[in-house]
């Protein structure tokens, strides 16, 4: 293990406010390892519980539907994010697949010690537990989504969560890379095609801008006016 551990794990927000000696602790109890784009690193309903933090590289958390494998996409998650809390908390099955979606290199601790520091370090189970409880805000407001409105205003939706994630400067956000259509397309639970036409009409009427391999959206506030009409509110 580098000696540098403790400054990576810093940037990691749920163990932010531990000591120095706490994220020495926790840096001596993990393990490391690689996982290749493509990589499934966990399974949905497979007995493991391990908890991983994302070093470096991007993966997706999704499950396949049972007739036709279509994948429904829950998150995205890059460097410096977790996942794998769920089965670590409850010892229950995995609740979804993650797949690397470029190169990662990945921190992974064991159960066991994940609980021994749930006990040990009141900061880190509060932080914890509020990523779950963020977690479930948006998977409830994406529940409301599925049920009330149309393809079109969870597009919508779902392009104004990517841009807060990426940062608002002057009324516009930069998506970099641009999510590729078949991934919103498993996050709104619809098809490629039905989201290239709302990308279409959407640069069409100045709201978004190809520019290269990024999106950038030119008018944050127009795009949440109107998905506030398509809600009915």
């Amino acid at each position: 293990m580098p000696d540098h551990r403790t400054s990576i794990f810093k940037r990691f927000e749920v163990l932010k406010t531990l000591s120095a000696d706490a994220l020495d602790d926790l840096a001596a109890a993990f393990s490391w390892t690689s996982a290749p784009s493509g990589k499934q690193i966990v399974l949905a309903n497979e007995s493991s519980s391990d908890l991983y933090f994302v070093v470096n590289g991007k993966v997706r958390v999704l499950l396949y539907s049972a007739v036709e494998g279509k994948p429904v996409l829950f998150a995205t998650l890059g460097a410096f994010e977790m996942f794998g809390e769920i089965a670590a908390i409850d010892g229950m099955p995995r609740s979804a697949t993650v797949e690397a979606i470029e190169d990662c290199v990945l921190a992974v601790l064991p159960r066991e010690q994940f609980l021994r520091f749930i006990h040990a370090y009141p900061a880190f189970s509060l932080a914890v537990m509020k990523q779950l409880a963020a977690q479930v805000r948006l998977l409830s407001d994406r529940v409301y989504e599925f049920s009330t409105l149309g393809v079109q205003a969870r597009v919508y939706a779902e392009l104004l969560r990517i841009a807060a994630l990426a940062g608002e400067q002057n009324g516009q956000a930069l998506l970099s890379p641009a999510p590729l259509l078949v991934d919103l397309a498993a996050r709104v639970s619809t098809h490629r095609e039905a989201v290239s036409r709302v990308i279409s009409r959407l640069q069409e009427n100045g709201i978004i801008r190809r520019e290269g391999a990024n999106i950038r959206v030119l008018e944050i506030d127009r795009l949440r006016r109107m998905l506030i009409e398509e809600k009915g509110e």
